[in-house]
């Protein structure tokens, strides 16, 4: 007997075995499967990121926009889209805290939520997760961000730019949807997480520029240096911080040796340029390890005879009009000047030198020429260098008499004119040279970059030093060149400085430390000759097309502050 409860049993078999008896065909089948998201494509990713500054700027406005405003376009919206199906509706309901997930928001905060909960499905379906690289750059090319990089101010420094970078980086950040959370909250943290990404991107694209085209590649007086043959050290190349510790290395054992003698050499060789500057116009160089005072002997030399064969070659020089119709013009100026009679009459007896030079036919021999120019000038040296006030009035006078002089020489050269223009032009080079070597602390007449700048500037006779101040001065160029590259960096003593240095990089063993003596020896092997100019041509030699990239890579940075939202939100995400 099967008992009452036997035909409950009978049921569950018959469930277990997939026989439900007559009602089975009513029983309700499960729901079928969902059909996997599609992937998206590039094109999708690309044009999501476009759309991105115009939904989230659409967003904004919901939120500063009072609501009735806003449902009243959202009404409009989704009438026009009812009617005409050009727009998409906007679900219903007001502007509140979007909580991403929750069913009480409606208006653009819950369409954008949908739309990204979409996106993010169809990544999904592809395997992808994290950091959007086609969006990314949908966001760099989408007008509204374009538009707000093509406003940006220009900065002329790195922290300029790293500042107007952040402020581009904060609007990016603003123009970011807000797809869950707390509208403000999450507005706030995607502007300060922009503006975060915004700052760093010029620093990094200022870095690379410096790569492709280090600042030492741009430094004019560097340039000019290597190109007149001067090979400063790696640190007289960068400047700056690294010149200082190069200089401060001078103080170690083995390695300070080695720094010494590379700077010396670059030294010896500005002396050597400078010297050269003189001695190029007439053809001539100066010797291979000559130097000082016998570099000085030899350039005077090499310069006085090319002269003398200059003024051979022109021979006997006439008076021509040009010259009589001056020289009595100066004398006449003179003559009105309201100094005493025997003062005048110190001029006169310059200018009754010169007329008395002339034989009966109205020349002048080259030696008779070479002798009374040279004179003249001792003569304007002195009267300008007198305590008198009256000459020193004289001076200018006797410095034109001696510079009509020149006029007539010059216009009288006929063929030997170039000649003679190489041979002035070295002199004037030379003066220069010898100032400098004359100097107090031009040990043996071997004197540095300052003191060539100093006896150019002594040297220039324009008024108040005008074409100093201009920086146009006869060898200045290379004077601002040494004195800026080549010059100490190091505005004190750097006792402290060098004895933490050597505390550091010896760690105050290197007397009986073979590794700190290996470390020394190593240091040393890089101011070597080879070592150094491989060094400097790395951070110097670019060709323009470098400088014309790196300028390219600053420029651009505005414009790809774009990608400051969604790499922001990959900040706040980690």
């Amino acid at each position: 007997m099967a008992g009452p409860w036997e035909k409950f049993a009978a049921a569950e078999t018959e469930a277990a075995t997939g026989d439900s008896g007559p009602w089975s065909k009513f029983q309700s089948t499960a729901a079928p499967a969902r059909p996997a998201a599609a992937p998206l494509s590039r094109i999708d990713k690309v044009l999501k990121g476009v759309r991105d500054p115009i939904d989230a700027g659409a967003q904004l406005l919901t939120h500063i926009l009072p609501e009735g405003v806003v449902n009243a376009g959202n009404r409009l919206n989704n009438y026009i889209a009812d009617k005409t199906g050009l727009v998409a509706r906007i679900p219903e309901g007001g502007v509140s805290d979007l909580v991403q997930g929750g069913s009480g928001v409606g208006g653009v905060d819950r369409m954008i939520a949908d739309a990204e909960k979409a996106y993010q499905a169809r990544r999904a379906a592809a395997g992808e997760s994290g950091f959007d690289g086609y969006r990314t750059i949908g966001n760099m090319v989408s007008p509204a961000n374009l538009a707000v990089a093509s406003r940006l101010p220009a900065a002329a420094t790195l922290a300029g730019r790293i500042g107007v970078g952040a402020l581009g980086g904060g609007v990016s950040g603003a123009l970011t949807p807000v797809a869950g959370g707390d509208f403000v909250d999450e507005k706030v943290k995607q502007i300060g997480a922009g503006a975060l990404v915004g700052g760093a991107i010029p620093a990094i694209t200022g870095g690379l520029a410096r790569m492709v085209s280090p600042n030492a590649s741009k430094n004019a007086n560097l340039q000019l240096l290597r190109r007149e043959g001067v090979q400063p050290t790696i640190g007289q190349a960068l400047g700056g911080r690294a010149n200082a510790v190069e200089e401060k290395l001078m103080s170690l054992p083995v390695v300070g040796d080695m720094v010494s003698k590379a700077r010396g050499a670059a030294n010896d060789q500005f002396q050597r340029a400078a010297i050269n500057r003189a001695l190029k116009p007439i053809g001539a160089e100066l010797p291979e390890g000559m130097s000082g005072r016998d570099a000085v002997t030899f350039t005077e030399n090499a310069l006085k005879e090319r002269y003398d064969d200059v003024l051979n070659k022109i021979g006997a020089i006439p008076a021509d009009g040009k010259f009589t119709s001056n020289v009595a013009a100066l004398r006449d100026k003179v003559n009105k000047m309201l100094i005493p009679a025997d003062e005048k009459a110190k001029f006169q007896g310059a200018l009754s030198d010169v007329l008395e030079t002339f034989d009966e036919h109205g020349y002048m021999t080259s030696d008779a020429y070479k002798t009374l120019e040279s004179a003249l000038g001792a003569d304007a040296r002195k009267l300008a260098g007198s305590q008198s006030i009256y000459e020193g009035k004289l001076a200018p006078a006797v410095k034109q008499l001696q510079a009509e002089l020149r006029d007539m020489l010059k216009r009288q050269a006929g063929e030997y004119a170039d000649d003679l223009k190489a041979s002035n032009t070295g002199w004037a080079n030379f003066k220069r040279v010898q100032n400098a070597a004359s100097k107090l602390g031009a040990d043996d007449g071997n004197f540095t970059p300052a003191q060539f700048q100093n006896a150019v500037r002594a040297l220039d006779k324009s008024k108040d030093k005008g074409a100093f101040a201009r920086g146009s001065a006869l060898g200045q160029d290379l004077g601002d060149a040494g004195k800026s590259v080549l010059g100490n960096k190091v505005p004190n003593s750097g006792t402290t400085d060098r004895a933490l240095l050597n505390l550091g990089l010896l760690g105050g063993t290197a007397a009986v430390s073979p590794a700190a003596a290996m470390g020394a020896l190593g240091g040393a092997a890089m101011y070597t000759s080879p070592a150094q100019r491989a060094l400097v041509a790395a951070v110097s030699a670019r060709p323009a097309s470098a400088q014309q990239a790196a300028e390219l890579l600053r420029k651009t940075a505005p414009y790809t502050l774009g990608a400051s939202g969604q790499l922001g939100l990959g900040l706040l995400n980690q």
